[in-house]
């Protein structure tokens, strides 16, 4: 549990160093494979380690440069999750699925805040450098920031996990983050 506390200290930067990059990819993907074999109480354990950790995790979009490690390994932990709920022949117990789905719920919360304040950061910086610019010019410049800030293989991953509110305040923000584009009237 100790690296899901510290996924800001081990995948918040990018090293420069290539044998610092292969250690922290080496890291990854050892944690990745760890929790493809992992069950759901223990996957409960890591995203409640997630939500209580005093750093907030980069939650960085797949392939990004600056680094993905944290959100490789928060979506192998989404991912077993979805593959344990659904598999009829390993279907845990009432109490660990009520476990999960409320570690799920915290973490989403922070997901939801972490997609949020990144969108409000785009939107702020994209309006800041261009006070006059028509809707028309902002939309495309806000749809390729959210591609590479928005970790969506989060929300893609999460989609199984979320109740109807959650995904009624999913659809409420994909409808306030999709720039608008052509003639209004």
């Amino acid at each position: 549990m100790a690296v899901f506390r510290h996924l800001r200290f081990l995948f918040g930067e990018m090293p420069l160093d290539t044998t610092a990059v292969k250690t922290t990819t080496d890291l990854m993907l050892t944690v990745a494979s760890i929790v493809r074999r992992m069950e759901l109480g223990s996957l409960s354990a890591c995203l409640a380690a997630i939500v209580c950790s005093s750093e907030q995790p980069p939650l960085r979009p797949i392939g990004s440069s600056a680094g993905d490690g944290a959100s490789v390994v928060v979506k192998s932990v989404l991912d077993r999750a979805t593959e344990l709920l659904t598999d009829q022949n390993a279907a845990p117990n009432y109490s660990i699925r009520n476990l999960w789905q409320e570690s799920f719920n915290a973490f989403f919360g922070l997901l939801m805040k972490y997609c949020i304040s990144k969108y409000e950061g785009i939107m702020e910086s994209l309006v800041l450098g261009a006070p006059n610019a028509a809707a028309s010019t902002i939309g495309p410049e806000v749809a390729r920031a959210i591609s590479q800030e928005m970790p969506m293989e989060l929300l893609r991953a999460s989609l199984p996990h979320t109740d109807e509110n959650q995904k009624k305040l999913l659809l409420e923000f994909a409808q306030r983050s999709m720039p608008v584009t052509g003639p209004t009237s």
